[in-house]
């Protein structure tokens, strides 16, 4: 760790209040000043309850691919926008893709601990991002609480070196989590990968999540209400200009929804005058999977194909697209350090592909891109793609135009089909390079248990059985 201002004139005690303490309890003839300005902060602040906030990946944002987590300081429970949240984050120096892909992985970023009310962390995250909240209570004593605020208190004047894959938001969260109660030791189970869901499940393998809560975003909530409204059609129309006299001829229910819509969008005084002369509307609930039951993040595959081949394979992180979408937004995957052999011979390796295939609706017509660093054809390659997605009955159809560079450039394109029905995914992704054949590869996943999984594959000319575990 290192100091900002080691020349720092405060005490000992005022400086290293978790310190000071432990020091007490261990060594209680040992005679140490009582800080004067503690008592009165540790008063004012007097939390009463701890949530660790999970926040779902948002894959647009390099540093919030995999998700992230804080926790929450509670005085009220009743109150929770007015508590305060810990959060631990990279201080980004550089615009630079290349610069910020170094420093993130080998190291380079100051790491820092920064306290913001929670309204604000609510605000940033999922009204103005896309992306869900989840609150998990942690069944701490207040006296357990206490210790962390003292060690919050302290680590704010300092930073380390900040890691996306390992010493990360995650995990260096749980050394707070560590301290709190003796025994736990969650920072023993993590070593080189650590992804925000999976220190969500140590910390309920451990026993201490009371409960969960979930807070969706604007944007779940927008698509969410947007599916009941049977005219959607006038929906999109005043979602676009807000004309009010476009819902006359809707019943109330329906007017209501579509002006709610719309102020989700944005407030406007006018349509919050006319809403307020509509009543109360049925509030329409949004149900999503809590994390705590999606797959770990590393993968080993094992398959035997019809050519008596042995296929097999290991992913360090994080969900591809032969990945069951269980917790998971459909279409966004993001792989790193994938190797697949056949035999013994090196088929391929990727050291990183992120796929963002959103898709577009009547309100919002985002671009789906790609991208991917590797090696596969015996030759280093990098591609990158662009295009458009759509889903109808929940299956994705997606069509991207693609351009890889390896000993040369290539041009091609690629499309494909994706469904999730529960534990079963079903999926045909063809690609072609105008220069080589067209490539067609179906699939099928079957999550028959636990951080585990059967898939098919078939091709042209093979296909092949194996399974996925992950850990």
């Amino acid at each position: 760790m290192k100091r900002d201002n080691p020349k720092e004139a405060n005490s000992t005690q005022c400086l290293f209040p978790a310190r000071t303490r432990w020091l007490k309890e261990k060594l209680p003839n040992i005679n140490i000043k009582e800080c004067k300005s503690l008592a009165p902060k540790l008063q004012e602040l007097n939390f009463k309850t701890l949530y660790l906030v999970y926040t779902s990946s948002y894959i647009n944002s390099p540093a919030s691919a995999f998700g992230h987590t804080f926790l929450r300081f509670d005085k009220n429970e009743d109150t929770p926008l007015l508590s305060y949240g810990l959060n631990y984050s990279a201080k980004i120096d550089s615009r630079n893709i290349f610069s910020y892909a170094y420093k993130g992985v080998f190291g380079g970023f100051e790491g820092r601990y920064r306290v913001a009310p929670y309204y604000d962390i609510v605000n940033r995250y999922s009204n103005i991002q896309k992306r869900d909240i989840w609150e998990y209570k942690l069944n701490f004593t207040p006296k357990e609480i206490e210790k962390i605020t003292l060690h919050m208190i302290e680590i704010q004047r300092y930073y380390s070196d900040y890691y996306f894959n390992s010493e990360n938001c995650s995990y260096n969260l749980l050394w707070f989590i560590d301290l709190a109660r003796d025994g736990l030791n969650l920072t023993d189970d993590f070593n080189y990968i650590v992804t925000p869901m999976d220190t969500i499940k140590a910390i309920k393998e451990k026993g201490l999540i009371e409960k969960s809560i979930f807070r969706p975003s604007k944007r779940a909530k927008i698509e969410n209400l947007y599916s009941y409204i049977p005219h959607k059609k006038i929906a999109k129309e005043f979602w676009q200009e807000s004309n009010i006299s476009i819902l006359k001829p809707l019943d109330i229910n329906e007017q209501r929804d579509i002006i709610d819509l719309s102020i989700l969008k944005e407030n406007n005084q006018t349509i919050l005058k006319y809403r307020s002369k509509l009543g109360i509307s049925t509030p329409k609930k949004i149900v999503k999977t809590n994390p705590i039951h999606s797959n770990l993040a590393s993968k080993l595959n094992i398959e035997l194909s019809n050519q008596n081949q042995l296929l097999y394979g290991v992913r360090a992180s994080y969900h591809d697209i032969y990945d069951i979408d269980y917790n998971f937004n459909l279409g966004e995957y993001i792989s790193f350090f994938d190797i697949q052999m056949i035999n013994n011979r090196l088929d391929s390796a990727t050291f990183l592909k992120i796929d963002s295939l959103t898709s577009i609706d009547e309100l919002y017509q985002p671009i789906s891109w790609g991208l991917e660093f590797g090696y596969r054809d015996n030759k280093l390659f990098a591609s990158s793609r662009g295009g458009i997605s759509y889903s109808i009955f929940n299956t994705l159809i997606f069509f991207e135009p693609t351009i890889e560079l390896s000993n040369n450039i290539e041009i091609g394109y690629q499309t494909g089909i994706l469904k999730t029905i529960d534990k079963v995914k079903f999926g045909t992704i063809i690609t072609k390079q105008f220069d080589k054949n067209i490539k067609i590869n179906s699939f099928v996943t079957y999550q028959f248990y636990k951080n585990m999984a059967i898939n098919l594959h078939i091709n042209r000319k093979t296909y092949s059985f194996g399974i996925f575990y992950y850990f």
